[in-house]
């Protein structure tokens, strides 16, 4: 079960923003890992949350895009932000940003009906600027702040309640199993995190200037306010499953996970961890256990997992003539004039999501 669309305070409350995405602690670290990236020009003006990148359309009609500070762009693959939060001073961005040469301004990852969304519409149509979807997706958690573990474990199917939960009594038969927080081990931690998605994705976790942004991340939250938790769960004493969650105003962010694929026939070692963090989260009073955006590598876990979601969009307000006419030619309606014409392509380069 889902909560209705129109409802995004309920999934992302008031106090919850600026969420983990635009607190001073990722922003901070982005600056420190990408700020010196050739790839993007900073602007004088210290108000404008953007930076300005220049990348080639198709190879060949170069497009100057701004975008928010904190989030990848076009040319800018740095670790994706979702929730797109705007300070109040920043609301009329637009007045400011238009100062500048530019052909489109690009806000990845705003929840749909937020006050971000309606915001950039109306701006849009003040200043005579096409605004458009790029694209959607729907971001997944957990709302745990009604009733009980037991109780949602009754809600979920059957076969995803077995493998998050009734699973555990099988694993514990083969292998002994244990948990610990890493913390303050990060270097331990990603290590084995980036371990794991080599062997199953071809390819690190985090690495380059998105390894250093993460580790700046986990060094600066406890100073802001937030708590870090580096899930280990071993079997016999072995690492098989990593989790990375930050926990932020009450909601739990799970960042990142990994474990390895062919421990046990028949378990899914990541759902059966989620089973343990869901668990404590309901434990420990938190709001929401956030699974964010993104899909597993052979199936929706989240959707299965998940009793709420909301839509993102990446919006484009289009300044220049000659690109707004290309958005038309290739089927995207003005937000202004009707529902939009989405497509699945995304619009910047963020790093997509991993999942199990």
């Amino acid at each position: 079960m889902t909560a209705p669309l129109g409802t995004s305070d309920r999934f992302f409350p008031l106090h919850h923003r600026a969420g983990l995405f635009y607190s001073p602690a990722w922003l901070d670290a982005w600056q420190a890992a990408w700020g010196d990236f050739s790839g993007i020009t900073r602007f004088d003006d210290a108000s404008l949350p953007f930076y300005h990148t220049r990348a080639l359309k198709k190879g060949l009609v170069p497009i100057a895009s701004l975008v928010p500070i904190g989030a990848g762009g076009p040319g800018v693959r740095s670790i994706r932000s979702e929730y797109l939060c705007l300070a109040p001073e920043a609301s009329h961005y637009l007045d400011k940003a238009l100062t500048y040469r530019w052909d489109q301004l690009l806000l990845p990852d705003v929840i749909i009906d937020s006050a971000e969304y309606h915001s950039a519409i109306a701006q849009a149509k003040a200043h005579g600027l096409l605004a458009i979807e790029l694209q959607r997706e729907l971001s997944y958690a957990v709302d745990l702040r009604s009733g009980t573990f037991d109780n949602y474990l009754q809600s979920l199917g059957k076969h995803s309640r077995l493998r998050l939960y009734n699973r555990r009594k099988r694993l514990a038969q083969e292998a002994t199993i244990t948990q610990e927080d890493m913390w303050p081990d990060q270097s331990g931690f990603l290590d084995l995190l980036n371990g794991f998605h080599q062997a199953r994705w071809g390819k690190p976790c985090f690495d380059g200037r998105n390894l250093e942004q993460v580790s700046q991340l986990l060094k600066k939250l406890p100073e802001h306010g937030a708590k870090v938790e580096l899930s280990v769960m071993s079997a016999d004493g072995e690492p098989v499953s990593v989790v990375l969650d930050i926990i932020s105003q009450g909601r739990c962010y799970n960042l990142q996970s990994g474990y390895r694929e062919d421990a046990f026939k028949g378990v899914s070692l990541g759902t059966l961890h989620f089973g343990y963090r869901i668990e404590r989260g309901f434990q420990q009073g938190w709001d929401h256990y956030d699974f964010l955006a993104g899909t597993g590598k052979n199936a929706n876990y989240k959707a299965s997992l998940a009793n709420t979601d909301t839509e993102l969009a990446t919006l484009a307000l289009v300044r220049s003539l000659p690109l707004k006419l290309a958005y038309r030619l290739r089927g995207y309606a003005s937000l202004s004039a009707g529902p939009a014409n989405v497509t699945p392509t995304p619009a910047g380069a963020a790093t997509p999501r991993s999942s199990i």
